[in-house]
């Protein structure tokens, strides 16, 4: 069954194909789901939240359930919201950077799965790039 989201942008800002097949694809991204990572930005040290949403249906997203991560409950394609909260920690306390949130539709490819991003909103803070580098984890 696929899970899309009728409202995904037509125009993507990035598209590529990640070297995983379909189910380990989504079991990646939703491991992302509720991680903090800590990164050093030049000279500052930067705090990256993320959030994972999945389509629950045509029009809104939901948690992630133990059923989507089932093998072959998902097949085709899924929609994902992704947030991303980015905070520098300086020495008098944390100072937002970003707070950006992204449409992600993976499509399954049979040996990879093609992965499309459109950010949603403004185009200051994370770009389609950035959200890349987040899922392959660089």
């Amino acid at each position: 069954m696929r899970r899309i989201y009728y409202r995904f942008p037509q125009k993507v800002d990035l598209s590529f194909a990640m070297g995983l097949s379909f189910p380990d694809a989504i079991k990646h991204i939703a491991s992302l789901d509720g991680t903090e990572t800590t990164k050093t930005s030049g000279k500052e040290l930067v705090r990256v939240k993320t959030r994972v949403e999945v389509a629950i249906d045509r029009a809104t997203f939901g948690d992630i359930t133990p059923e989507v991560l089932r093998p072959g409950t998902i097949t085709e394609a899924l929609d994902l919201h992704i947030s991303v909260l980015a905070i520098a920690l300086r020495g008098g306390g944390r100072v937002p950077i970003a707070n950006d949130a992204f449409f992600v539709r993976l499509t399954d490819r049979i040996k990879y799965t093609d992965v499309d991003i459109a950010k949603e909103g403004n185009p200051a803070g994370l770009d389609a790039l950035d959200m890349k580098n987040i899922l392959l984890g660089k």
